[in-house]
């Protein structure tokens, strides 16, 4: 189980991701990126197999990097209704 402020520090990475992911320059340079990955992509001849397959490796980097954004703000959600329900659980042995 983890601590309080494992559970605020994953909250606080994921608000940061968010603010970051959703940056309008921030999602400009990933829609360019996707752009000029799949007109690499398709500008190759079907002989090239090394340069398709470069461009299709490239393309999995960028998902890549793109889930572990998503996998920070979805912790932290989890996170968040973790600390909920921890401080609901106080809150009824208080009373």
């Amino acid at each position: 189980m983890k601590s309080e402020t494992d559970l605020k520090n994953t909250i606080q990475k994921a608000q940061r991701a968010d603010q970051l992911l959703n940056d309008p320059l921030i999602q400009e340079f990933i829609i360019s990126l996707r752009g000029d990955l799949l007109n690499k992509f398709e500008s190759t001849s079907l002989d090239d197999d090394k340069e398709r397959l470069d461009a299709w490796q490239q393309s999995q980097v960028l998902n890549k990097f793109l889930d572990k954004f998503t996998k920070a703000i979805k912790d932290g959600k989890t996170a968040n209704l973790t600390l909920m329900e921890r401080a609901k659980k106080h809150l009824r042995n208080v009373i």
